[in-house]
């Protein structure tokens, strides 16, 4: 039935109430869609702009903050590599093109592999390359271990091995890893190549000698620069003797990159316009995967956990049977068989309400650990296998159903089991839908009292193993993990609509 009656639809105040009463259900609509969209916006994100909230993240449609976001990317966010190695900032396409073949040819101990996981990120693009070459490989994980003496659970959990060839004494480890590191970062694509340069050793050195006070270098070796990034190499003085003796590797004190690359050209590495050009030239494939970086990495996370999806679909299936069972065996017996006080009965049910869930968790515990079912399913289960709300609910929809029903099936012979299958459940499917997607929605976030309950890390659900991912993931993973759990959720309530309606409209209109 219609609110608003046929006679006086077309008034002017009849429209007016209409046009109000649909601004404010857009109004709550835009309330509750805008904290969704902004967390599946920040998921394509990354720890350098995970704070705009903004809907659209910049780099879609600017290249500057795409360029700014590569650059973070490949350099692991150390601004102050990225400006020590702004070098040719405009070059021509033929020098560009021999850079890049200077790049391919370059012996690995002249360079290092960029797209490292910054400190504030949890996975890089250089892991995940890695990690896909592994398997191919590799047959399995086992394997792995036993060549490289590891514990790894998955592929997703090898990280790449360091690399430090920019300190003067330090040593790769040796084994089967490191072997397979180098011909591993001979496929690597130039892009992945950062040359090793000795200008920018000599301004590191600087650095670490006045403790980062440009101001205490003399003036014979700062040059009028104004940050550590712009002072030009001069190779005489005692702070250069000191750097070639105490702090140069000695692979570079007789060739390095810039030595290498002058055997070329004389211009200087077009690193920034080669790397501007790059940006320019793909920008569509790193849109793709700067977007979807976040997402991959949780998906992984989920597979290394895979037990995770088992618990948190069997805690739900379980969940919604036991409450679809006992719940209406409750209601139907209170409604066919009225007791004295059970006008009590009702108000103790709608007492549990007023209690919120945590005031029941450390006597559930107890109870549960008493009863020795801590880290098992009953214990998630059967604690809210009952729910006060529900018999309730369903008590005054049986005993709204007319009661020639049961007096035909009376009549007919029908048991009081066969007139509750026959009759009284399948009249009340829409209510019963209703209260399932309650249990399911229950099960499925239940995060604090899973968590109590089944500290055994073969027993967490879903929402447990993301909250253990907060704990160490910068935002923007984070978000994307949050909003991967919100999809089955969003699909359950797209997929059953209808039910709902009619499980919250049909109880009231009887």
């Amino acid at each position: 039935m219609s609110l608003v009656g046929r006679v006086g639809r077309n008034r002017l105040r009849a429209r007016f109430a209409t046009f109000v009463l649909y601004v404010l259900l857009s109004l709550g609509a835009v309330s509750m869609i805008y904290p969704f969209l902004l967390m599946l916006a920040t998921g394509f994100k990354g720890p350098t702009d995970q704070n705009d909230n903004r809907l659209i993240p910049a780099f879609w449609s600017d290249h500057k903050e795409m360029l700014t976001k590569y650059l973070e990317d490949k350099y692991s966010g150390s601004t102050s590599f990225i400006s020590a190695t702004r070098t040719g900032p405009s070059a021509p396409i033929d020098v560009m093109q021999a850079y890049r073949s200077f790049l391919a040819s370059l012996p690995n101990e002249f360079w290092l592999a960029g797209f490292r996981t910054p400190p504030n990120a949890v996975t890089g693009k250089l892991t995940m390359r890695y990690q896909s070459w592994l398997r191919t490989r590799f047959r399995d994980i086992g394997e792995l271990n036993r060549a490289y003496i590891e514990e790894n659970v998955a592929f997703q959990g090898v990280s790449p091995p360091s690399e430090l060839l920019d300190r003067r004494n330090w040593k790769p480890l040796p084994g089967q890893k490191q072997d397979d590191w180098q011909i591993f970062k001979r496929t690597l694509p130039p892009e992945f190549r950062l040359p090793i340069l000795k200008r920018r050793l000599f301004q590191e050195f600087l650095r670490s000698r006045t403790e980062n006070q440009i101001d205490r270098l003399p003036t014979e070796v700062r040059r009028g620069a104004a940050d550590y990034e712009h002072v030009p190499i001069i190779e005489n003085g005692h702070l250069w003797r000191d750097f070639v003796e105490n702090s140069l590797p000695a692979r570079f004190t007789t060739l390095a990159a810039e030595d290498l690359w002058q055997r070329r050209s004389s211009e200087p590495m077009p690193i920034e316009a080669e790397e501007r050009n790059h940006v320019l030239a793909h920008a569509s494939e790193l849109s793709a995967e700067f977007s979807s970086r976040n997402y991959r990495y949780v998906l992984d996370y989920i597979l290394i956990n895979g037990r995770a999806l088992w618990n948190t679909a069997l805690f739900c299936l379980l969940a919604v049977l036991t409450q679809l069972i006992i719940n209406p065996l409750a209601a139907y017996a209170l409604s066919r068989y009225p007791m004295p006080s059970v006008g009590k009965v009702l108000i103790f049910l709608l007492a549990t309400m007023a209690f919120p869930a945590e005031v029941a968790l450390i006597p559930s515990f107890l109870l549960l650990k008493d009863l020795g079912l801590l880290n098992t399913f009953a214990a998630l289960v059967l604690p809210s296998a009952a729910s006060g709300y529900m018999i309730f609910l369903l008590k005054g929809f049986f005993d709204s159903l007319p009661q020639e029903l049961y007096e035909s099936g009376q009549i007919d012979g029908a048991k009081e089991t066969t007139m509750l299958w026959k009759i009284a459940l399948p009249l009340s499917r829409p209510v019963l839908g209703y209260l399932a997607l309650l249990a399911f929605m229950g099960a499925y976030g239940a995060f604090m009292y899973a968590f109590l309950v089944a500290q055994d890390q073969k027993m967490w659900t879903l929402t447990v193993w993301i909250y253990q991912l907060q704990l160490y993931a910068p935002k923007a993973v984070v978000m994307a993990a949050l909003t991967l759990a919100a999809i089955p959720t969003i699909l359950v309530f797209l997929l059953s609509q209808k039910v709902i309606m009619r499980g919250i409209v049909l109880p009231g209109e009887r």
